[in-house]
């Protein structure tokens, strides 16, 4: 027990053998590890766009039993340096304190339910953001190291961080956790409600806090609570320790913000419920293909009928190229295949690419060529299933100051097959809000009637 109070950080005793957070490190050191490969292609800068569409998680495609793997492949995926630094520092930060009292197993079935239940969340309230955050790829391990944060404050509410600011001037300061972790869950709250975090999957966050806080009376390892209780009795722990014993748990103001941070929560899942949306449904497509001797794994969502700006916002360049000229070739989307089967055979055309730089639309024609093409189409003339050959070149476009040309790039040859399905938002948001709203009522719970038990340093 003295190791697992030392491994906090706490000096107990005399000298012994120290007892490391291993889960917490573990999950660092595959991080790191996936980030190195992730990210190697850019010199360690950045993830690659290959990497983000394989292993990110979509919305839209938590319907899909195939591409459940992306809520766990996502949690241990960063977007850069930053990302990964400080998701990573939190995790280190907090994660020793949570792992000491839960022990390794249950600290790590905290952590990956976090995870899950952040992308449950982050499904759940895609709808403020509107049709394009059920397409967009989250990644990073936000939603389960908030989860960690959720469960550190049910049991350190007392405990002390030092915060700082670095400009205009270094300025250091220790401030409560219970203080901190609280304004960090409301300011997520409130960036989600306002819009105001830009493509940063902040209900995730607030999802995974929730879930940590939720689950910690599930999975807690209520007898070595029991023995870091009696240590800091006798006065074993003078850091744990203070002048006078004070009602255990999160103070009563603590209580009430938590509680109506909850309520928003709860009233926002309510209302997708209750609501109808505008939006209805996308089209969730899964693209494979081969292009230059690399296999690739892409995913695209659609809102019909507008998919030419739709595509020219993937990221991955040989998707969106590919996506381009079967778009043009009315071969991904075009009313008149309804309900229709098309083979093709040897097929080739100057198909119009658009070009839009700035404010400016051009044209150029692309040749292309395919070779071989077997496709089939639902109700609205979307393909459903398609898969083919075809060759065609990039288009590269050469800026001079104000001016521009527009050249042929590289041939590209494809071989791709695509598969798609409707997604109804409307339902797939009601789902997730189902699952969301018993997390948020039992996190109300534990924070009300459960924290008593639970903490182990009590907010003064």
């Amino acid at each position: 027990m003295v190791n697992e109070l030392r491994s906090l950080g706490i000096p107990v005793g005399g000298p012994s053998l120290l007892k490391k957070p291993v889960v917490t490190l573990v999950i660092i050191i595959v991080n790191v590890l996936a980030y190195v490969v992730t990210s190697y292609e850019n010199l360690f800068t950045e993830i690659g766009d290959y990497w983000v569409s394989l292993g990110g998680f979509v919305p839209s495609l938590i319907e899909n039993p195939s591409q459940w793997y992306r809520i766990f492949t996502s949690m241990f995926l960063h977007a850069d340096l930053f990302h990964i630094f400080f998701n990573m520092y939190f995790l280190y930060l907090f994660g020793r304190a949570v792992e000491s009292v839960l022990g390794k197993s249950r600290f790590l079935i905290l952590y990956f339910a976090s995870g899950i239940v952040a992308s449950l969340f982050h499904t759940a309230f895609s709808f403020i953001g509107g049709p394009s955050a059920y397409v967009i790829p989250a990644i990073g391990a936000s939603g389960a190291i908030s989860g960690v944060l959720g469960a550190y404050l049910i049991l350190y509410p007392g405990t002390y961080l030092l915060a700082g600011f670095g400009f205009p001037f270094p300025i250091f300061f220790r401030v409560k956790a219970s203080y901190y972790l609280i304004f960090w869950f409301a300011t997520q709250v409130f960036y989600g409600f306002t819009r105001a975090a830009g493509s940063t999957a902040v209900f995730a966050h607030a999802g995974g806090f929730v879930a940590g806080i939720a689950f910690l009376p599930i999975v807690v390892d209520r007898e070595r609570v029991i023995q870091f209780r009696i240590l800091r009795l006798f006065n074993i722990l003078p850091y744990l320790t203070p002048a006078h014993l004070k009602t255990m748990g999160l103070g009563f103001f603590s209580k009430i913000v938590l509680t109506i941070l909850f309520a928003s929560l709860a009233g926002g899942v309510t209302y997708a419920l209750l609501e109808s949306l505008s939006y209805k449904g996308i089209k969730s497509t899964i693209i494979q293909y081969d292009c230059g001797g690399i296999s690739y794994m892409d995913y695209a969502g659609f809102q019909l009928p507008d998919l030419e700006t739709q595509i020219s916002l993937i990221s991955l360049d040989t998707t969106r190229i590919l996506l381009n000229r079967l778009n043009a070739a009315k071969l991904l989307y075009d009313t008149n295949n309804s309900n229709r089967e098309i083979f093709l055979e040897n097929w080739s055309s100057k198909l119009p690419v658009k070009i839009r730089i700035g404010s400016t639309v051009d044209y150029v024609s692309v040749t292309t060529t395919i070779y071989g093409f077997r496709g089939s189409y639902d109700e609205d003339g979307f393909l459903t299933y398609g898969e083919g050959g075809l060759t065609t070149r990039a288009v590269n476009i050469v800026l001079y100051g104000q001016r521009y040309s527009i050249v042929e790039g590289d041939l590209l040859t494809y071989s791709f097959r695509i598969v798609s399905q409707s997604v109804n938002i409307e339902r797939l948001t009601k789902y997730t809000g189902i699952l969301s709203l018993p997390m948020i009522l039992w996190a109300v719970f534990t924070v009300v009637k459960k924290d008593r038990e639970l903490a182990l340093i009590e907010e003064a």
